[in-house]
């Protein structure tokens, strides 16, 4: 009886590991569709930061231009 009893125990765990890993595998999938979906997000933000940069270079120009001019003439008058 005891190796009928371990024999019916080792069946059971067959059966836990097979539906583990069949969640396991589940699982997996939904990771790797998220991976994917951030990915997009992730490309989507890159594009808008580079959108921005572009529109914000022409400003940030004048301005870097207009603080050197600035402390060109600061320089005047600490001499």
């Amino acid at each position: 009886m005891k190796l009928f009893d371990d024999f019916k125990q080792l069946i059971a765990q067959i059966k836990t590991i097979a539906a583990l890993t069949k969640k396991l595998q589940s699982q997996q999938q939904i990771l790797s569709k998220q991976l994917i979906d951030t990915k997009t997000v992730l490309d989507d933000v890159q594009i808008d930061i580079e959108k921005m940069n572009f529109k914000n270079k022409p400003h940030l120009d004048r301005i870097q231009k207009t603080m050197d001019h600035l402390n060109t003439e600061l320089s005047k008058f600490k001499a």
